[in-house]
């Protein structure tokens, strides 16, 4: 029977051994967690800080975009008129309505 427990002993002396540096391991898995955990904090408020810069520039682009189609009415406002105004010009031949008008009422 002694033989038999000689076996158990090397067992039992080789798990002491083990389970002793265990709460060193532990200390150090703890602090990796807490290392861990304050990086996803950071990256948490960096990712928060980067959605407000989005929302924010969205805004700003929708802001942009009514700019640019009441500025491209404005254009076609303007175009129109030109058309209108380059109509009542005299042209090469001096027969535009302005110059028939003139005429009409016997201006130079």
């Amino acid at each position: 029977m002694a033989a038999d427990l000689r076996p158990m002993r090397t067992d039992m002396a080789v798990v002491r051994e083990s389970t002793s540096r265990l709460p060193e391991g532990i200390a150090k898995i703890e602090q990796a967690v807490t290392s861990l955990s304050g990086k996803l904090d950071h990256l948490h408020q960096e990712v928060s800080n980067l959605h407000a810069d989005m929302s924010a520039l969205n805004a700003q682009v929708e802001q942009l975009g009514g700019r640019m189609e009441a500025m491209q009415q404005a254009i076609h406002e303007m175009n129109g008129t030109v058309a209108n105004v380059a109509k009542d010009l005299p042209g090469a031949s001096g027969s535009g309505v302005v110059a028939r008008v003139r005429d009409a009422i016997g201006g130079e």
